[in-house]
């Protein structure tokens, strides 16, 4: 009887953790982004730990900066125009590179699908950039200070 117990109790603690996993994975909440009281046309993973991730690749080219893409390190390299600035940052890598000082992340990049998720706070900031969070309305509102982002 007492085995019988155990395995039940084990069962049911198992389904609730497989659960949960599943329920956090596929009911990230999304946050509808503006730049400069511009929407863009992606959301925001607001991740459990309460950050906002985005695909890089989007963020990065909605900032014009340049992006490259290593396959094989799982890292990205996003420099403005004119190279004054340069963000480096790797899937599950709690340190992120901007010219080349070293910068500890609240979250980690992930890879989600093909997709690298960055840290949108940290990348707008990186850039010189406002960022507000609206709980009540899921939006964030980035400001660029004396320039338009296009």
């Amino acid at each position: 009887m007492k085995k019988k117990l155990f395995a039940f109790g084990l069962i049911l603690l198992i389904m609730s953790v497989c659960s949960t996993s599943i329920f956090a994975a596929g009911e990230a909440p999304r946050a509808t982004i503006y730049v400069n009281e511009e929407k863009l046309d992606f959301d925001a993973i607001v991740a459990y730990s309460g950050v906002s991730m985005v695909p890089f690749r989007e963020i990065f080219e909605k900032y014009d900066m340049k992006v490259s893409w290593d396959n094989i390190n799982k890292t990205v390299t996003a420099s403005s125009q004119d190279g004054a600035t340069v963000i480096k940052l790797s899937e599950n890598k709690k340190t992120a590179f901007v010219n080349g000082k070293s910068f500890a992340l609240s979250q980690t990049p992930f890879l989600g699908g093909n997709t690298l998720y960055v840290n949108l706070r940290f990348i707008s900031e990186s850039i010189g950039a406002t960022v507000n969070f609206d709980k009540p309305s899921l939006s964030i509102h980035i400001v660029f200070p004396e320039t338009s982002i296009e």
